[in-house]
């Protein structure tokens, strides 16, 4: 019975060793993490960026004018952007980067098969939106 306790010990001690190190940056999380905002004459989008304590991601939130409920996705680190990989018939690509306190968004269409793989991009038709921050 001892030995075995000692195994159990030995093995959980090893899996918590190699947990992964899911540290982002101060200097990211504060250049994202916010409330931002879009607007021309007939449209207002609004988006919110959070970092769930002890994760390596973002949670994103589209909150859109309001008219239509929010969608939350997750937001992938990487170096000094966020990055939202594309999933079938919900979401283009998007990345996101700060540039002099200003959200870029950038979305581009994806193509798919009729079995779900992507193909490749529609970079002609890339999008790109400029947010600022307003919490």
């Amino acid at each position: 019975m001892k030995r075995l306790l000692i195994i159990i010990f030995i093995i959980v001690s090893a899996q918590s060793s190699f947990a992964q190190n899911t540290h982002i940056p101060l200097a990211v999380k504060s250049a994202f993490e916010g409330v931002w905002q879009y607007s021309v004459k007939y449209e207002t989008n609004t988006v919110k960026i959070h970092f769930e304590p002890g994760t390596d991601y973002a949670l994103f939130t589209d909150e859109g004018s309001g008219m239509a409920p929010a969608k939350t996705v997750k937001a992938d680190v990487k170096g000094k952007l966020l990055v939202i990989s594309a999933i079938k018939n919900e979401n283009d690509e998007v990345e996101l980067e700060i540039i002099n306190k200003k959200l870029y968004l950038r979305a581009t269409p994806i193509l798919w098969d009729k079995k779900g793989n992507r193909i490749g991009s529609m970079d002609a038709q890339k999008v790109q939106r400029v947010f600022k921050r307003i919490k």
